[in-house]
């Protein structure tokens, strides 16, 4: 089993916040879902004129995830405001991205949660920092030209979002219809579907439902009324079967810029506060007592990604009313629904006394078992995890940070791990647990989860070919027998990176633990006996380690910010000077030579 937690941060174009408590609250989930398989960080920035600040900051912890929330003010003048806002918008990332750094750590896989907004962002740390991104589209599918229904797509900035999957290591998106769209404007990353996470309270299951009796039948709506989700012909079917019939009520759960014109709808059609009932907002509870009590879910959308609503739903063992509107086609079957074509008042008005006639005759408790095995958290943060894994195929190594590719299932082993552990092993070696000359003064780390054995590197306590992959960062210098050391690695590893210091390193920087000069050519390492006795710059010697100690020159002391940037390039710089640093990546055998020369 890999032990490897991943740190993950989050991109999220939308997310709950100090003005609407709902927006994002899918992604919310899914990152607390994550969380318990990773270490999870959110960055959310948005506008708001109201921010007493250019910035306003909040950070907080809320259960497993640091969050940091950016509220920006751009200004008053709607040209100056289009301007500001982009600027301002990768300024406030900046910002998060400087605490996220200093209170959480570097994550190893950005997750950006629509290519909108957050994607740009995410576009600049994979350039400038090289940390991988993996996309979660959660944005609505152009379902009619995904069907064929019209020749082109609405897709605006898809230049844009084309650029940004590109460089993106694979997503996911939460429907197969999203991901036919993106297939067919010509986005073909590595993209699966990964469906939402919706949270159930299992005190209230199993649902058992009651015969049907004279009892009126309950139909519940939940959705943000705008005209994508034609509310409006809810209604209309529901005015219609009054005419007939009075054994049922339709109720309307949410807000949105129609809700004011479809209670008037209601009235005029003598329905509101009879078979159709509005109820605004309802905080959690209030809804789920609305939902179990339900007979059945009304969903009559032009267009939907997922539709967490009707999952949920299904989840209480709530049979379905769907269009065919991209998302709940996914879920909904005959055996726990209905799918109608959209725009169908007919269709809809038929299914709804369908359904009022036979809801009591479907399969509740299978509907819902069914369901949560399919949206269960934990189910889609294994997914998602899964998702991470294949993205995330290369990590740095050594103090060059190589970047070295192992597979997602790779046992890795790290030998003298130190007190800089390899973030990718999974089991460290080290012969000393305590003080000792060798890691310069530094005190040795374990990480929590990591598999730690004392042990020499010329005698390792491992079977043969145990490890897939095998790390030795500034350790064979430090060998008693060096070829013993390869021979050992060979043995043990079916591949590896070993690193050392260069011939330039120890003559301009030497130290005392340092037994050998290490040279490389091909898979053969070469190790001449080290008799450097002391720099032949000490002026470059302590420049180099510049406010640093516990090596064997006195090293500068300086507060001056001009000489401590220029320390910073130069520390940067050296990783890439030929024979600053030995290197290699083998496969299968790794040989060591000592020599005179």
């Amino acid at each position: 089993m890999n032990n490897v937690r991943l740190k993950i941060l989050y991109f999220a174009s939308w997310y709950p916040n100090r003005y609407d408590n709902v927006l994002g609250i899918f992604i919310r989930n899914k990152a607390q879902a994550i969380s318990s398989l990773s270490d999870v960080a959110v960055i959310y920035a948005m506008k708001d004129p109201a921010a007493q600040n250019i910035f306003d900051i909040e950070t907080s912890y809320e259960g497993a995830i640091f969050t940091v929330r950016v509220y920006f003010r751009t200004s008053s003048n709607t040209f100056f405001d289009a301007l500001l806002y982009n600027i301002r918008f990768l300024q406030a990332y900046y910002k998060a991205w400087k605490i996220i750094k200093v209170q959480w750590g570097v994550p190893d896989l950005i997750h950006v949660n629509v290519v909108d907004r957050a994607g740009v962002p995410a576009l600049f740390f994979k350039w400038l920092r090289n940390i991988p991104y993996v996309i979660t589209e959660h944005s609505t599918p152009d379902v009619a030209y995904t069907k064929g229904e019209r020749l082109k797509p609405i897709f605006p900035k898809r230049w844009l979002k084309r650029l940004i999957w590109r460089y993106s290591s694979g997503g996911s998106v939460d429907s197969s219809t999203s991901l036919k769209f993106l297939e067919k404007i010509g986005i073909s990353s590595k993209i699966c579907v990964i469906p939402n996470v919706v949270n159930v309270d299992h005190s209230k299951l199993p649902i058992t439902k009651p015969s049907m009796g004279n009892s009126k039948k309950i139909g519940v709506h939940i959705s943000i009324l705008n005209e994508r989700k034609n509310v409006r012909d809810i209604i209309q079917a529901a005015a219609r079967l009054s005419a007939s019939r009075n054994d049922f009520e339709i109720h309307i759960v949410g807000n949105g810029e129609q809700k004011d014109q479809l209670i008037e709808l209601a009235r005029n059609l003598n329905v509101l506060d009879k078979s159709v009932f509005f109820h605004g907002y309802l905080i959690e509870e209030k809804k789920l007592e609305l939902i179990t009590r339900s007979d059945f879910h009304l969903l009559n959308s032009d267009e939907e990604g997922f539709s967490v609503a009707a999952a949920e739903s299904l989840c209480y063992g709530i049979p379905v009313i769907t269009t065919d509107c991209g998302g709940p086609e996914d879920f909904v079957t005959e055996k726990n629904g209905i799918i109608i074509k959209r725009r169908d008042l007919d269709g809809l008005t038929m299914a709804i006394e369908k359904m009022l006639d036979t809801a009591c005759k479907y399969a509740h408790k299978q509907i819902s078992t069914d369901a949560c095995a399919r949206f269960a958290p934990e189910v889609v943060a294994r997914q998602t995890l899964d998702l991470y894994w294949k993205a995330k195929t290369t990590w740095t190594a050594g103090n060059t940070s190589r970047m070295v590719s192992i597979p997602p299932n790779a046992r890795v082993l790290d030998v003298g791990s130190g007190h800089q552990p390899n973030r990718r092993a999974n089991v460290l070696l080290d012969k000393y647990p305590e003080e000792t000359i060798h890691r310069t003064t530094q005190q040795i780390v374990i990480p929590d989860g990591k598999e730690f054995f004392v042990g020499d590197a010329l005698a390792m306590p491992f079977p043969d070919k145990s490890f897939d992959f095998i790390i030795a960062s500034h350790i064979a210098e430090h060998i008693e027998d060096p070829e013993q050391f390869c021979r050992e690695m060979s043995r043990v590893g079916k591949g590896g990176y070993i690193e050392t210091p260069g011939p330039l390193t120890e003559y301009l920087m030497p130290t005392k633990s340092h037994k050998w000069i290490v040279t490389k050519r091909g898979n053969t390492l070469f190790f001449r006996k080290n008799n450097v006795t002391g720099s032949y710059f000490p002026l470059f010697f302590r420049f180099f380690y510049l406010n640093r100690e516990g090596y064997i020159e006195n090293t500068w002391r300086t507060s001056n910010r001009a000489l401590i940037i220029l320390n910073l390039i130069l520390v940067k710089l050296w990783a890439h000077i030929p024979y600053a640093y030995t290197c290699v990546e083998w496969n299968d055998t790794i040989v060591g030579v000592v020599t005179s020369e």
